[in-house]
């Protein structure tokens, strides 16, 4: 600005009494970048023993895609559900730079390789955990039915897929049968089977079923909704756990509540059995339902595994399938990483590129 637009006046050697400032953020070009590594070839003057430097231990190849370049791939397929041919598509796009979806497809699978090896820690974790919470949902792989079964913490997760929705993917998977703190589940036959640990059921999962009765004209229902809500409130309020003596209070309005509700169902024509069965199954498990009351590490609901499972269901929305059993693991394997950096509060971008260089997932998550 070197004249006034008012009277014509220089104003180059005017300073400025006031300096506006707008910014704007934006992202530069970003080309692929070629690294060139050189390994010394040296023979040794005085017997002619071959000597030869090493190269880093990621660079296998005479010519291979870098480790940030494979974890942006495993981070844009698995993490934001970009499938191939699209990925293909954008990184050409941002990059010009073409990659095939069968070459996009082996980064993937070399990614969950290096993942993999940190799985362990997960699973020594979480077997030393007060409180594990575990679920399953189901996807589908090379168009049959399959599961995806959850173990985790609000720490850590664990998910692995298996055509078996039982106590026999449980067992394969091999955490639950090691587990001997407290499993919280929705009540599902395979759980209780692990009788070492000790169970607390997800109310959350009660509320819903509660919600159905309700509709049907059941007031017990309502009644018994109240209670869990007020319960949980009560355990909020003392942080965490109640005393012995408040604990019993509430038990035995809980007593009441399914006694009278009992009574009223069986007296019904017909009998409502699926009611029935929910009371009765109450009644039964009232050490479980009720645990949440006593011990503070005993969450009211089972939504730490809902959570983790969420996206699976997102996932099967997007692809509608996994074409191979592996293609689901290596989905697993770093949907379970990647969680648990979340958990941890770490960038998953700068972890990925960690761990795909050999950095283990204990070290990346002690740093600061």
């Amino acid at each position: 600005m070197h004249t006034c637009q008012g009277c014509g006046a220089s104003l180059r050697e005017v300073k400025p009494f006031k300096v506006d400032i707008r910014q704007v953020f934006d992202v530069p070009p970003v080309p692929i970048e070629v690294t060139q590594h050189e390994r010394e070839v040296k023979s040794c003057p005085h017997c002619r023993c071959v000597q030869q430097a090493e190269f880093p231990s990621h660079v296998t190849n005479h010519v291979q895609y870098g480790p940030r370049l494979t974890a942006l791939v495993v981070y844009l397929h698995h993490i934001q559900l970009i499938p191939y041919k699209r990925l293909s598509d954008t990184i050409e796009a941002l990059y010009q730079h073409s990659i095939s979806t069968g070459t996009l497809a082996n980064m993937v699978k070399r990614g969950r390789e290096a993942l993999e090896s940190n799985m362990d820690m997960i699973e020594n974790v979480l077997l030393e955990s007060n409180i594990l919470h575990v679920d399953e949902t189901s996807l589908r792989i090379n168009g049959k039915l399959a599961w995806v079964h959850v173990a985790c913490t609000s720490k850590y997760t664990y998910l692995a897929p298996h055509v078996s929705r039982g106590k026999k993917a449980t067992d394969d998977i091999g955490i639950l049968p090691r587990y001997e703190g407290t499993m919280m589940h929705d009540g599902f036959g395979t759980y209780p089977k692990y009788t070492h640990a000790t169970h607390a059921l997800c109310h959350a999962h009660h509320l819903r079923e509660l919600k159905g009765f309700i509709e049907q004209g059941h007031t017990w229902a309502s009644h018994m909704t109240t209670f869990l809500l007020a319960a949980k409130q009560a355990v909020e309020v003392h942080h965490g756990a109640l005393s012995e003596k408040e604990a019993k209070r509430w038990e035995r309005v809980y007593d009441r509540i399914l006694e009278r509700a009992q009574h009223r169902l069986e007296t019904m024509t017909p009998l409502p059995k699926k009611a029935l069965a929910f009371v009765r199954r109450l009644q039964k498990r009232k050490e479980e339902a009720l645990r949440f009351l006593r011990e503070a590490h005993v969450p009211f609901d089972n939504n730490q595994a809902e959570r983790d499972l969420r996206m699976v269901k997102v996932k099967e929305n997007i692809s509608g399938t996994f074409r191979e059993e592996t293609f689901a693991q290596s989905f697993c394997i770093t949907r379970s990483i990647v969680s648990t950096l979340t958990k941890h509060e770490k960038n998953v971008w700068d972890s990925l590129c960690l761990l795909l260089t050999g950095d283990t997932l204990d070290r990346v998550l002690s740093t600061t």
